[in-house]
């Protein structure tokens, strides 16, 4: 690394933990790809498929139909009108907000996410929030999300299949919405 680069070091009180990304992380990948970075984790003791990883997002937010199926109570929503605006200027208001514990491989943190009531690829979108409080470093090339605990670093690899899935069924949304 004579270039100038340094590998990322996070320190904890122990140790020094370094979070690096090799080859070998992207055993079994199709290539060439440009897929999001979609997991599957423990959320209020579900178990949740589709997140979406998105360090572009401000926020975390679930689906209130990822609520309905972890059967979680619509009364347990903080009712509290905030408007999201996405990418392309597009704004969503919020159905309120909800506090709900996330588990990945022994870490638990307790995370705030928006509500949202909409059709989306995805039940949660995991953003800045989750990946700063874990401090998480995810690589959408790698298809995965490392992050330091007292033990070693944790390593959480996305199914790309899935993120194909989830890519080519947005796209279909959109196709529909496109006019001719």
């Amino acid at each position: 690394m004579d270039n100038g680069e340094r590998p990322l070091r996070i320190s904890t009180l122990t140790t020094q933990k370094i979070i690096s990304f090799e080859e070998e992380d992207r055993c079994d990948l199709q290539d060439p790809h440009h897929d999001g970075l979609l997991i599957t984790l423990w959320i209020a003791n579900c178990f949740v498929r589709r997140i979406l990883i998105d360090g572009g997002s401000s926020v975390n937010i679930i689906q209130l139909d990822a609520l309905k199926k972890m059967e979680i109570s619509e009364s347990e929503i903080i009712p509290r009108s905030s408007v999201l605006v996405g990418f392309s200027g597009e704004t969503k208001n919020t159905l309120g907000d909800i506090k709900l514990p996330v588990y990945i491989e022994g870490v638990n943190s307790l995370q705030n996410f928006f509500v949202i009531d909409s059709l989306s690829y995805c039940n949660v979108i995991l953003g800045r929030p989750w990946i700063h409080d874990m401090k998480a470093v995810p690589s959408t090339y790698h298809q995965c999300v490392k992050l330091p605990s007292s033990w070693g670093v944790i390593k959480t690899e996305s199914l790309q299949q899935n993120a194909k899935d989830c890519y080519l069924s947005s796209m279909k949304s959109v196709a529909k919405l496109t006019p001719a």
